[in-house]
């Protein structure tokens, strides 16, 4: 299936073309696009020619094929992936949405790495065109065959999707009933706990976890209300705000000031302390206008990818740009670093040849290391297919340029020696060496 992608000025979008009539009209497809559903893609309809597309957007989503392109699925990697479909399966039936109009193409299904969710395209009309079995041959073909667990969970889902009559609703609630639960893919907290042996029901570390999870809940969510107002009112004006008008309190107890000299100072102070806070949140405006914007915070998506892939241990992989091959003559296109951009980061020649090159800023994700807060983790994609080198965008928030123009999310460009290659503010130049 033709896929197309677009991007706006703060998200991406994965465009798709809804097969036949579609059901435009339909209650299945109202309630699809007007409700956000965990676990599907929202999406918003739009027609050109008479064809009715949709517009899903996939804003710092990567696609499983783009994730497993260069790794191994283990076991935790099916297992989440096999529970992200029981999951969206289970809600679909909540809102009366026909499982069978799922996309179950591995390109056309997304991760949220950051939050461990499985995204989904629903297109209706898309019957039978994206069965499971296109995923079931993807997780084999790319089985982890040094954990036995894997295969196992790997090669047992693919015999079942080969079956005639095959259920998939039955089929993974008998194979997940048979696994350890995974981590929650949707961060939601989960209060079920199988009995231990000889340890009571009633025991009390039983009894206290879920008012411990609660209690967790609550803060996180208090915090954020907090953090919320403190992005709104600067904390400075907020204190000195409550600080004024509890000694205007004190002075008018002991009568000190009469009820309308008090308000009257109180509204001076407040319009005075309003202009101070409108100054900052200008200041602060102005200071985000800057063309490049800073990737979020690692320590949280690096803690995940430990828990994920099984690094840890391992060093944090933000790094200086280090050349993929050192060390040796090369013959071939090189990528010289012409610009470091603000970060000034000291660039090494990047060559290229037949095995895809990935940049970003997250090791094991990236073979090339860019230490810059406007690089995104899998930022882009470079390789030489018979002596033609190309680069392609991996939905990198900052944009991939080529020659000055900035690719498509997922879009990939054919570049020659002397074009310029920039990942969003780092700049080198195709030479041949």
């Amino acid at each position: 299936m033709k896929a197309e992608y677009k991007r706006d000025l703060q998200n991406n979008y994965l465009i798709l073309e809804v097969p036949g009539e579609g059901e435009a009209d339909g209650y299945r497809f109202r309630m699809a696009e007007q409700n956000s559903i965990p676990g599907l893609l929202p999406f918003h309809s739009a027609r050109k020619d008479g064809i009715l597309y949709l517009h899903y957007e996939i804003t710092s989503l990567q696609p499983l094929t783009g994730i497993f392109e260069k790794r191994t699925m283990g076991y935790d990697d099916i297992l989440l992936l096999l529970a992200g479909i029981r999951d969206v399966l289970e809600t679909m039936q909540r809102y009366l949405l026909d499982p069978a109009q799922l996309v179950f193409d591995p390109e056309y299904l997304y991760i949220d790495s950051d939050h461990r969710r499985v995204h989904f395209c629903y297109l209706p009309g898309g019957e039978g065109s994206f069965s499971i079995a296109m995923l079931a041959e993807f997780i084999l073909k790319r089985l982890d065959h040094r954990e036995p667990q894997a295969v196992e969970l790997g090669y047992g889902f693919y015999q079942k999707a080969m079956e005639e009559n095959f259920s998939l609703q039955k089929t993974l609630k008998e194979m997940l009933a048979e696994e350890r639960e995974p981590l929650r893919p949707y961060g939601e907290p989960h209060y079920v706990k199988e009995p231990q042996q000889n340890v009571p029901e009633d025991s009390p570390q039983e009894m206290m976890e879920p008012y411990e999870v609660t209690h967790r809940e609550r803060r996180k969510r208090s915090s954020g209300k907090v953090e919320k107002l403190f992005q709104i009112v600067h904390p400075a004006v907020l204190l000195s705000t409550l600080f004024l008008l509890a000694v205007l309190e004190i002075a008018f107890y002991f009568r000190l000031l009469t009820l309308t000299e008090a308000g009257g100072i109180f509204f001076l102070l407040i319009s005075v302390e309003a202009m101070v806070n409108k100054f900052w949140k200008a200041s602060k405006e102005k200071k985000n206008e800057n063309r490049w914007a800073e990737e979020e915070d690692e320590e949280a998506y690096q803690a995940l990818q430990e828990e994920m892939y099984d690094v840890a241990g391992e060093e944090p992989a933000i790094g200086e740009t280090r050349c993929l091959t050192p060390g040796r003559a090369q013959q071939g296109m090189c990528l010289v670093c012409t610009y470091a951009g603000s970060a000034g980061i000291a660039g090494e020649d990047i060559y290229l040849d037949a095995t895809p090159v990935y940049v970003g800023k997250i090791k094991g994700e990236s073979d090339v290391i860019l230490d810059s807060p406007t690089v995104s983790r899998r930022h882009a994609r470079l390789e030489c297919r018979d002596g033609v080198c190309y680069v392609k965008d991996l939905n990198s928030r900052n944009g991939t340029f080529c020659n000055g123009r900035r690719l498509r999310p997922q879009e990939q460009c054919r570049f020659e020696q002397g074009d310029e290659i920039a990942f969003a503010e780092i700049s080198y130049r195709a030479v041949l060496r």
